[in-house]
């Protein structure tokens, strides 16, 4: 009987074990508030180290230990293939990226295809790199999720139902077309700050459906996440600077990024690291590239820029 009594005592330990270190790990990944981890001193060079330094910066489209390591790999590449050392300045907020940018605080920001539109609008903001997808095309999308089990298979499924966004600056948090529901049917929408957070709320099953960067949803769909709907294509997230910026830092930035080509070994080698969305590479990015957006967002009942 003793011998019982240990074994689920034993169990009941592991089992509490388990959930708090689920819990701190949930927390660690999706908190704000966290900050990056401190460059390592004494590892630049004194050639480097001659070098003017750049920021860059990010939206908060996802969780602080996921942009770091996914973008300090970019800004390492660009400080050895430029004449400048780039550091990573990821924003709390999306408009806080716009206002860094805006105000000289960065030199050019990752922003999402929707703030970018406003931003544009507002400051003169301009694009000037777009990523390309798996299948070497400069397009993305934003998708709708739920559980595998659910019985959600289209929007007018979302009727009542629990629904988790993105950032209302982003495109993914503007796109379904929520307009065409009655006040009386429509879903209850909570907003999160990472596309990452939105995820998690669905698998927890507080949330009966949400919308993220496809990118994102594809990491779990082998844990019990399921694709229902697919938004048309758009531009993928730009690489943007002020409608003033210095044209040798503009120069610099874009050829060495255009320069990534993945049919390259080395290249393929290179990327491996990068965030997910920038690892086939980049192409030139005009304004025309975004016009079709504003006509989405209105067709589908999304906020206008």
């Amino acid at each position: 009987m003793q011998h019982r009594l240990r074994a689920a005592s034993l169990l009941l330990i592991i089992v509490l074990f388990l959930g708090v270190a689920s819990l701190i790990l949930y927390s660690w990944t999706t908190d704000i508030g966290q900050g990056f981890p401190p460059s390592p001193p004494g590892q630049r060079s004194s050639a480097v180290s001659r070098k003017p330094v750049l920021s860059i910066g990010v939206v908060s489209r996802y969780p602080p230990p996921v942009i770091y390591h996914g973008y300090q790999p970019i800004m390492d590449y660009l400080t050895e293939r430029t004449p400048y050392i780039f550091e990573l300045r990821p924003a709390g907020s999306y408009q806080e990226a716009v206002d860094r940018l805006v105000q000289g605080e960065t030199a050019a920001a990752f922003l999402g295809t929707y703030i970018y539109v406003r931003a544009h609008d507002q400051f003169g903001v301009r694009a000037i790199l777009k990523p390309l997808n798996e299948n070497g095309e400069p397009l993305s999308r934003s998708v709708l999720i739920t559980r595998s089990g659910s019985p959600i298979q289209n929007v007018r499924d979302l009727a009542g139902k629990r629904l988790a966004l993105p950032s209302q600056d982003s495109f993914s948090g503007n796109w379904l077309p929520l307009a065409e529901f009655g006040p009386d049917e429509a879903p209850v929408v909570r907003h999160f700050s990472h596309h990452h957070s939105v995820v998690y709320q669905v698998l927890r099953g507080a949330f009966d459906a949400g919308v993220v960067k496809e990118r994102v949803a594809r990491e779990f769909t082998n844990r019990d996440i399921r694709i229902v709907l697919s938004s048309s294509p758009i531009p993928g997230s730009p690489l943007v600077v002020r409608k003033d910026c210095d044209t040798a830092i503009v120069r610099a930035i874009r050829t060495a990024l255009l320069d990534i080509d993945v049919r390259r070994s080395y290249d393929r080698e290179l990327v491996q690291q990068w965030d997910q969305e920038f690892r086939y590479g980049f192409a030139e990015a005009t304004e025309e590239d975004f016009n079709g957006i504003r006509g989405l967002l209105q067709g589908r009942g999304g906020k206008r820029p």
